[in-house]
């Protein structure tokens, strides 16, 4: 691949283009903007690549004319295209800086902050590029066998002795060869990527940042490994990944993760990022490409929809405690049905699925093209996504690939991608008159918008045991869910409610809590005025089954704005109640759409107030502690969370037939 110097060096030689090129530019110096935006769109459907550096001057030539004219939003759209070709003109990220500064301020703020990382400093003839730098590489031989030394070691797996042996190379390796100290911090990574110490691993990889900064893949480990310790970290790095491999939609599906679980954005704000980022990428992947279309008269007349079902999770993963409920009890006589699969690994969950009496079609390793070709010669009438944007294969919708398509709980908000037609709802989860925040349409379901595969004889669940406060003399509140869920806002939230009850702890169980992040998190709470005494951090395994990490909790305590749903059913089933502050995104609302279709409303706030007020009042309340932890069990197993699964077909189904035939008044 080259880099984008040496793409920029080409340009066009033709006399009737350039001749075409400098009376548009005459146009424009005469003020003729309209005239010369037809030159130049003309000019662009003509030229193609490899003429890079000319397509990037007409589309900023074109933002140019639409800017003198006040057409805003028309002029940002081809100043962004010019980015496609070139990432380092600063005027041109100041532009879009303020043309973004009244709608979209995080947008306005990121230009900005990218225009200033450009922006030249003071002149220094001492000084060498990056490039430069890097170019000096180490000819001691004695060196270099002891670097392929190490190399065996770690393409032998043998991890901890490759990284003593690179660590023991540095100490030899100095400047000025700046490449090879570069290179040995970033297999020092690898090595305790591979061996699960991410701590030493982010340290690693950011000693390569010291030397070299245009390393896509380390940005986008990065921003993976703080994606459980720091979203806000995550997100700068993401955006790095992305501003240096423009395709890489692993990084975009994790930045767009990481943007739910940040406290930083409102819903409207969630939608703009999203439909932002997933737009240049479908400008990226689909140069030259067209979606499928839909305008044949017969599809009116079908006899039986074709309903297809795509995820990357048809493994043992959360998503199947709420999927398998519905497709075991789908009519199979009124409707085909296809599961595709682009999940890396099988397991005894897959066979479950491939059991359904569903078509199955194993469809990992295939392109987003070839993934979009098989759905669409399968004549597929809806294609349900399952996972949405944690995974880059929906990246596929961009062509298309059916007439309809939804998406439904594992992205848990918009995917802002303007192919997916509906996404599952209900009357809580999006109310009425906030669809405008959400790029697909609501599919109201008229019910809960999910159930959960539950039965209360499965062994699996341990017995309910007494309140830890008898035994410990202190309440001990609970967090259960991913770190990447602990934001700043939520640490404040929970310091508020430790503080008011004054005889209380929080335990904070999982398994992947690293040292660091342990300690990001006493100096958050220690900020929010919560001493280390008032913490107990737990990150060991249970060794037969982590629900016995329940029994540790009186009391569990849900984050926001990314709510918990299998933790939060999770622990009803255990017994414990848990606390949560309703939000305004989907994925704040979730543990109290859980709680209230169970008349759990006493466990639902509405404000930070109510949340501490509500959690005080249950920490005080041994009574109705003991009340929950010997009924909420039977509570889930009687409700139509667990009881309801052909009901809830139903209503899936019926809201098919409406969407299909939403569809076909188009025709």
């Amino acid at each position: 691949m080259k880099s984008e110097v040496e793409r920029l060096k080409l340009r066009l030689s033709s006399k009737s283009l350039l001749h075409k090129i400098a009376y548009g530019d005459k146009l424009y110096s005469q003020k003729k903007y309209q005239e010369a935006i037809k030159i130049y769109n003309e000019l662009i459907e003509v030229i193609k690549s490899p003429y890079q550096f000319d397509l990037c001057e007409l589309n900023r030539k074109v933002g140019d004319c639409y800017y003198m004219l006040g057409q805003n939003l028309e002029a940002r759209n081809y100043y962004e295209k010019t980015l496609e070709y070139c990432t380092t003109n600063a005027s041109i990220y100041n532009v879009l800086a303020k043309l973004y500064a009244q709608d979209n301020t995080f947008l306005s703020q990121r230009y900005k902050v990218k225009a200033m990382s450009l922006t030249p400093k003071p002149f220094n003839n001492n000084a060498k590029s990056e490039y430069e730098r890097l170019k000096l590489r180490i000819t001691d031989s004695a060196i270099l066998e002891r670097i392929a030394a190490a190399d065996r070691l770690y393409s032998e797996k043998c991890y901890d002795d490759a990284a003593k042996d690179y660590e023991e190379l540095l100490k030899i390796v100095k400047e000025p060869y700046e490449f090879d100290m570069s290179e040995l911090w970033r297999k020092i990574g690898n090595c305790y990527y591979f061996t699960k110490k991410h701590d030493e691993a982010r340290t690693a990889y950011e000693n390569t940042l010291k030397y070299c900064t245009t390393n896509g893949s380390i940005y986008g480990v990065l921003a993976y490994l703080y994606y459980y310790a720091d979203s806000d970290i995550a997100l700068k790095y993401y955006d790095k990944t992305l501003s240096l491999n423009p395709r890489d939609e692993v990084a975009l599906s994790g930045k767009c993760l990481t943007v739910l679980k940040s406290d930083k954005y409102s819903q409207k704000q969630i939608k703009e990022i999203l439909e932002h980022d997933v737009n240049r990428m479908r400008e990226i992947l689909m140069k030259g490409e067209k979606p499928f279309t839909y305008r044949d008269v017969r599809l009116t007349h079908k006899e039986k929809l074709h309903i297809g079902y795509l995820s990357s999770d048809f493994k043992c993963h959360a998503m199947a405690q709420f999927v398998m409920p519905f497709m075991k009890n789908h009519d199979m006589k009124k409707y085909d049905f296809t599961l595709y699969s682009t999940t890396t690994t099988s397991d005894f969950v897959t066979e479950q699925y491939k059991n359904l009496g569903m078509e199955w079609k194993d469809c990992n390793g295939l392109s987003n093209k070839q993934l979009a070709n098989v759905i669409h010669e399968d004549c597929v009438d809806i294609l349900v996504d399952l996972s949405g944007l944690t995974h880059s294969r929906c990246f596929a919708h961009f062509y298309k690939p059916a007439p309809v398509i939804m998406q439904y709980l594992g992205f848990v908000n918009t995917c802002g991608m303007r192919e997916i037609d509906y996404i599952f709802a209900d009357d809580f989860t999006i109310p009425k008159g906030l669809e405008k925040d959400y790029t697909e349409k609501p599919l109201y379901l008229g019910t809960y918008m999910q159930r959960f595969a539950f039965d209360i004889n499965d062994p699996k669940w341990p017995a309910l045991n007494d309140l830890p406060c008898k035994q410990n003399g202190f309440l001990t509140f609970g967090s259960f869910n991913c770190t990447s869920k602990i934001n700043d806002y939520t640490i404040k939230l929970w310091s508020n409610l430790l503080k008011a009850v004054c005889n209380s702890k929080l335990l904070l169980y999982r398994t992947q809590m690293t040292a660091d992040i342990i300690e990001r998190f006493k100096k958050k709470f220690e900020a929010n005025g919560i001493s280390e005494e008032r913490l107990i951090f737990n990150n060991v395994p249970f060794p037969n089954s982590h629900f016995h990490a329940y029994q540790m909790a009186d009391v569990a305590l849900d984050p926001t704005p990314f709510n918990g749903l299998t933790i939060t059913l999770e622990s009803i089933a255990m017994g414990v109640p848990v606390l949560t502050l309703v939000g305004e995104s989907m994925q704040a609302r979730g543990c109290a759409r859980v709680n209230k279709t169970l008349g759990l409303d006493d466990l639902v706030a509405e404000s930070e107030e109510e949340y501490v007020q509500k959690g005080k009042a249950l920490a005080e309340d041994v009574q109705k502690l003991e009340y929950y932890r010997k009924n909420l069990r039977e509570i889930l197993s009687k409700s139509i969370l667990t009881t309801d699964l052909r009901g809830f077909a139903e209503c899936i189904e019926a809201a098919y037939d409406r969407a299909w035939q939403e569809f076909c008044k188009t025709l």
